[in-house]
Order: structure tokens, then C-alpha cells, then sequence
């Protein structure tokens, strides 16, 4: 792995001290969009995340390129995010109709759900004051029973390691969820799960505490006036839980219809996070109403980690409860 890929392994470990003691909320943390995309498998058939018109496009040889390429969303790999210094993962899962596997899913399958977790984990032991924020978001295909078995393979893996909700010393509210505090503890991995039945998990966190208001649109210009709007009028209220500035364009069937041959990177992501950089750059600073986690396609391209990151020198205190 390149010096740039690791030079952000242990970027919340060298923060300022005084910093630490910001509540994560406030701080800028660099997020991926559909994490376990880069290693979709043409093999394993069109995902149940499709529709029904979708799939049969991707039932064709040239159709199911064309669906990997307007699927995939990172050219890294979970363990390779963490190195380059992304602490936030977009999840969405499915159990494989055939293998009854859990997979990373858009589109297409991607690795293995169990395996990503144990790379979580081994970073996090060789990382000791790294903090993650997992979100699992999207569920295809699964039953009350899957999503136990999920819940009971991250409870496994992560053990003591998993932040119950809400961790606060001394006020019990996310104000108090800061590095510092869980410094002082074994909690290093923030477990957010939106699904209802999680009572019997009581170290999740609800889709309760997560914010993330997206855009919707194949227009950068409209991505950033959205973006702009929320930032500047603090859409961003001081609601006590972590808030996502999504920095990402959303193809229609038109912009794949007319650009079969291309890829969701070449004609949209790639520019969508260069702008969302720019955007980043022009005086936004972390704070309760302002940047938390920020998240991208293709955390590797424009000095996205590395400006997210560098945001953090723009904290002028740390802020007080409400």
C-alpha cells in the first residue's frame, strides 16, 4: 500500500489533545457511499437490491458489465479505507438467494459481511485509539431471523468493543461521546442498525442517531446548492445525534441508457467528490450545526480523506451541552 493510503491509519490518534474532547458529532470524519463495493462479483448474478428490469438486463453478458460498472462505488477494499483513513462505512446487505451468504450488495454481490468485520476488528487491534462508525442501512432479502444472526455475528465479532447507546460521561448524550471519553474504555466501534427489532441488542445504536439527508439528483450543480442550502441556513439543528453531508450524484435510468459503455466513476462520482472537495473547502467547519461525517464515492480521488481530515484544524473549541 502506498504512503498515501497509510498515512491517515492512525489519523484520530494524532489529533491535538484538546480535540479529543470534541463529541464525535462535532468532528469531521471522513465516510465511504456503499462501502463494500469493490469487489462486486459478475458471478454471483444481479442482486435482489434491482428491479425486475434491471435484473434481466443483467442476466445478459453485456448487460451485467454494464450493471457492475454503474454499481461499484469504491476501488478500495474495507481494509484499505481504514488504512487511507475512512471511520465511517455505508453497509447495505442481502442474503444471497442461493448461497443464503451475507453479502455486501449494489447491483451486483460483493465480499462477504463476516469477513469485512474480522478486517474491522484486526485493524482496530493493531489501531488501538481508532474509533468506526458502522451503518447498516439497507436490507434485501432478509427475515426477522437473518437480521438476528446479523446482529448476533457483529455482537461476536466486535464484543466489548461495541459503544452502547448512549455512551456519555458524565450526561448520558451524545455530547459526551468523544475520543477522550471512549479512550477510557474498551469502545472503539459505534454499531447503528436501521432496523426496528434491535430491543434484545442493547449495544446498537437506532437509525435514531444518524441524520443524512440526500440530494437525490444526477445535477452536480443541484448537489451543491443542496448541500449549500442546508449548510448555511444549519439545516443542521442541534439535535444530539451524528449527521452525514453526502457529496454524491444518484444516476437515472436516462444518464445509464445514454452511456452504456461508460461507468457511474467516469461520467458522475469521480467529479461529484471533486466538487463535494471544493465544497468542503470553501470555509465549512465542524461543529453541531455544521460538518460531521462526510461521505463520498471514491474516498481515494481528490484529496478527499485528506481534506475531511484537515477540517479539523478549523475547531476553535469544544463545544458545550444545549
Amino acid at each position: 500500500m502506498t504512503e498515501s493510503r497509510t498515512k491517515y491509519s492512525r489519523w484520530m490518534s494524532d489529533l491535538p489533545q484538546w480535540i479529543t474532547f470534541v463529541p464525535i458529532s462535532c468532528l469531521a470524519i471522513p465516510g465511504s457511499h456503499n462501502s463494500g463495493t469493490s469487489d462486486l462479483d459478475l458471478t454471483l448474478g444481479t442482486a435482489v437490491d434491482q428491479t425486475s428490469g434491471v435484473r434481466r438486463l443483467g442476466n445478459t453478458c453485456c448487460g451485467q458489465r454494464v450493471v457492475h460498472r454503474w454499481s461499484k462505488t469504491q476501488n478500495l477494499s474495507i481494509m484499505e479505507q481504514l488504512h487511507a483513513g475512512v471511520r465511517y462505512f455505508d453497509f447495505r446487505v442481502a442474503v444471497h438467494p442461493d448461497t443464503m451468504e451475507f453479502r455486501f450488495v449494489h447491483g451486483l454481490y460483493g465480499g462477504l459481511v463476516p469477513l469485512a468485520l474480522q478486517d474491522i476488528n484486526t485493524f482496530l487491534n493493531q489501531n488501538p485509539y481508532e474509533v468506526v462508525i458502522l451503518d447498516f442501512n439497507h436490507f434485501y432479502n432478509m427475515n426477522q431471523t437473518a437480521h438476528n444472526m446479523l446482529l448476533t455475528e457483529i455482537r461476536n465479532v466486535f464484543g466489548q468493543k461495541c459503544v452502547p447507546p448512549p455512551f456519555s460521561i458524565p450526561n448520558y448524550k451524545m455530547w459526551g461521546t468523544s475520543l477522550a471519553a471512549l479512550w477510557q474504555t474498551p469502545y472503539r466501534v459505534i454499531a447503528i442498525y436501521h432496523d426496528d427489532n434491535i430491543i434484545q441488542y442493547p449495544e446498537i445504536w437506532t437509525a435514531s442517531t444518524i441524520e443524512a439527508p440526500w440530494a437525490n439528483t444526477s445535477d452536480i450543480a443541484a448537489l451543491i446548492r443542496f448541500l449549500e442550502s442546508n449548510y448555511s441556513n444549519k439545516m443542521r439543528y442541534k439535535n444530539d445525534c451524528l449527521y452525514s453531508w453526502q457529496g454524491l450524484l444518484t444516476p437515472n435510468s436516462k444518464n445509464i441508457a445514454f452511456n452504456l459503455g461508460s461507468s457511474l466513476e467516469e461520467r458522475m462520482a469521480s467529479k461529484a467528490t471533486r466538487e463535494f472537495v471544493k465544497w468542503l473547502n470553501g470555509g465549512k467547519v465542524p461543529g453541531p450545526q455544521g460538518i460531521n461525517i462526510c461521505n463520498a464515492d471514491f474516498v481515494e480521488k481528490h484529496n478527499f480523506i485528506q481534506t475531511v481530515v484537515g477540517l479539523n484544524q478549523y475547531i476553535s473549541e469544544v463545544p458545550s451541552t444545549f
